[in-house]
């Protein structure tokens, strides 16, 4: 089982793509209304990261008791960069031709991806703070679910 600073290794690796994802979208999109929204949403992204980096300062002494830390650091990111948002060269290379529709529900199922890991995440977390800021960001997760689909 993960630790806690494991766990919100991961979250914030999560929400550092998601952060990436909504740039690239907004850099590449042609529609004002959806360069918007993703701009929108990459800001509450890098909101999100702060509070796993808040969180993170909890766990800090934990982390300097682990074993090898900073190799298990490295393959936690590996194991959590890309799962939910693809890195940016991929998504520019898929969305290219497509049309604001297809980005747009493809948004959506990353946003629904994010939010079932984050309620798996409440099953593990102990500390009630950090299950209250993971609840906080569920929440903040489902809204961007409703923000894209008024796009569509």
């Amino acid at each position: 089982m993960f630790s806690p600073h494991e766990i919100l290794e991961i979250a914030l690796n999560i929400e550092v793509e998601g952060y990436k994802f909504y740039m690239t979208m907004a850099k590449n999109s042609n529609r004002e209304d959806a360069k918007s929204t993703f701009q929108y949403l990459a800001k509450q992204e890098e909101e999100h990261m702060q509070t796993f980096k808040t969180l993170l300062k909890r766990f800090e002494e934990e982390a300097d008791n682990l074993i090898n830390w900073d190799e298990a650091s490295d393959y936690l990111k590996t194991m959590s960069e890309h799962k939910v948002f693809p890195d940016s060269a991929t998504l520019v290379k898929r969305f290219a031709n497509s049309e604001p529709e297809e980005v747009i529900r493809y948004a959506i199922e990353r946003e629904k991806e994010t939010v079932i890991f984050y309620y798996e995440l409440l099953e593990i977390i102990t500390d009630n703070e950090a299950k209250e800021a993971v609840k906080k960001i569920i929440v903040e997760e489902k809204k961007h679910v409703v923000t894209l689909r008024e796009l569509l």
